[in-house]
């Protein structure tokens, strides 16, 4: 229910135009829910897609409000929610629905969406949290995806079938990404030892720093090569494209067993080319390759991550954001993206966001989060 107070939220109008609007702000709750006053909003590829394509929208959903996380401080709580209260500084994975979308003053989440962050946290910091950290986890330990037994740190974990060594070669295709960057993290702290990673050179002592064991040049003419040779010739069970282009296939497809039974797992949609936002419109953006231009063997267990999907699963529901991502932040075992902060040097709200999709649609940021000042 709207008070009949408005606020300010940024939001596509239709493809390709963008304005300031005002949205009714929410004077009450359902039992489940928080009111948060967004102060920092991060962007993602996402949006571009959005506002340029129109990518997953139809006429009728306009207007469609921009950013996937957000960060701030909870004003309210629903009568069922008892682990957190006004006052809380929070993040939170901001998908679905416009109305729930972070790049506005105020917004109202389901308590499973958001976690509570320390204070020795930057909220700017904490905004570029949900997105990335809730793919890199479901892909890495959801048994839908490549299915690795839940972590020691995770409470309650479900038994699973899939016990592999604590040695078995992982390979993160793309690590210097944002997602990577928490892959590599979340690997390391449960103990994994040969991960193996692909980026840009500048990325790789980075990489290294947050735990990579092995770090290759994704351009190199010798990559499968030296992959191979790290591992002993034994072909990668395991892989995650953070990148999931036509390209990248076709560079992990010589690494993974050719007879079958290899996991990889794609951050869908699938481009063309070679790079995070494709090289083409939305009908170069699909969720399946066609046999003919599929590189990968015949056999490989080929998982499109479907993230906004993921509180299907009834213990990540329960347990990532609330529970897990505070314990990892509180006992600094994983650290936040790098930013690249648009605050008021940067010009109005408005204007803020016009430059985040200019950066994101021209690829001009590469392991760093591009975050908006919202208030």
């Amino acid at each position: 229910m709207s008070s009949g107070k408005t606020h300010t939220a940024i939001a596509s109008t239709s493809p390709g135009h963008f304005t300031t609007i005002q949205v009714p702000t929410p004077s009450s709750l359902e039992p489940d829910q928080v009111l948060v006053k967004v102060e920092y909003a991060s962007m993602i590829a996402f949006d571009t897609y959005v506002n340029d394509l129109g990518y997953f929208v139809q006429p009728q959903d306009y207007p469609v409000i921009f950013g996937f996380n957000g960060a701030g401080t909870i004003v309210q709580v629903g009568e069922d929610v008892d682990d957190l209260k006004v006052g809380d500084r929070v993040t939170a994975f901001a998908f679905g629905k416009s109305e729930r979308k972070a790049m506005q003053e105020y917004v109202v989440q389901p308590r499973s969406v958001v976690a509570k962050i320390p204070s020795s946290l930057n909220l700017s910091a904490a905004a570029t949290i949900p997105d990335n950290f809730i793919t890199a986890f479901n892909s890495l330990f959801n048994p839908s995806y490549l299915g690795l037994p839940y972590p020691s740190f995770a409470p309650s974990p479900p038994s699973t079938s899939v016990s592999p060594s604590l040695t078995t070669p992982i390979l993160i295709y793309g690590a210097g990404s944002t997602t990577g960057q928490y892959a590599i993290q979340l690997l390391h702290a449960s103990g994994y030892i040969s991960i193996l990673v692909t980026s840009s050179p500048k990325h790789h002592s980075y990489l290294l720093s947050l735990g990579a064991s092995h770090v290759f040049d994704y351009r190199s003419s010798t990559l499968a090569s030296d992959i191979l040779q790290v591992t002993q010739g034994k072909k990668v069970e395991y892989v995650l494209d953070c990148v999931t282009a036509e390209a990248t296939l076709e560079r992990i497809s010589q690494v993974v067993n050719e007879e079958g039974g290899s996991k990889v797992a794609l951050l869908l949609p699938i481009k063309k080319g070679d790079k995070v936002r494709g090289e083409g419109g939305k009908e170069e953006m699909v969720f399946e390759l066609p046999e003919e231009r599929n590189p990968l063997p015949k056999g490989t267990k080929q998982l499109g991550v479907r993230n906004f999907l993921y509180l299907e699963n009834s213990y990540l529901r329960t347990y990532l954001m609330p529970k897990i991502l505070p314990h990892l932040l509180d006992q600094g075992i994983i650290q936040p993206n790098k930013v690249r902060l648009l605050d008021e040097s940067s010009g109005t709200l408005e204007e803020r966001v016009g430059k985040g999709l200019d950066l994101l649609r021209n690829n001009l940021v590469s392991g760093e989060k591009v975050v908006v000042k919202v208030q």
